[in-house]
């Protein structure tokens, strides 16, 4: 399968479960790219009417065999949900150095459920992933949560986040 990690990486905040899945060539191929495959994973791990602000509901973050190539604008991620505007699928494309960072560590999408009991970060490697507190990061701006994250995992590390209000 050139082009993909080949492996599937799900986290329940919830419970703490972590666990890594094949991804198999079949898959790879009939849904090609980020898009295609978060869109699958979704379809496959979230019963049809999960309410989108439900513990069920998932975010899953995909990237495609292009990501982290040579191939011009290749530095691009999909982020996918259940909406809460509409309660149908909802995807977005973004780019920067995160996506190719992902890459870099095998998997080829993260699907998350459930519900942190408090404020957490996932720490993302090539071996699975930590769910870590995040308590100390509680209302600061989106960029001093990335320095931080920064600082605390290496200067390898990259991170996403989302602002005070969320």
């Amino acid at each position: 399968m050139n082009g993909y990690g080949g492996r599937l990486l799900f986290v329940d905040l919830g419970s703490g479960a972590v666990r890594i899945e094949p991804l198999s060539a079949r898959t790879a191929r009939a849904y090609l790219g980020g898009n295609g495959l978060a869109a699958r994973l979704l379809y496959d791990h979230v019963p049809a009417g999960t309410d989108p602000f439900a513990p069920g509901n998932a975010v899953v973050f995909g990237v495609g065999p292009v990501t982290d190539t040579t191939v011009p604008g290749n530095s691009r991620a999909c982020v996918a949900t259940r909406s809460p505007l509409t309660g149908l699928f909802f995807d977005s494309t973004f780019g920067g150095r995160f996506p190719a960072t992902l890459k870099r560590t095998g998997f080829d999408a993260v699907l998350i459920t459930g519900r942190a009991a408090a404020p957490s970060y996932l720490a993302i490697t090539e071996h699975g992933a930590e769910i870590k507190p995040a308590a100390h990061l509680w209302g600061r701006s989106t960029r001093e949560t990335v320095q931080a994250l920064g600082a605390a995992e290496g200067a390898e590390a990259d991170a996403i986040a989302i602002g005070p209000a969320g």
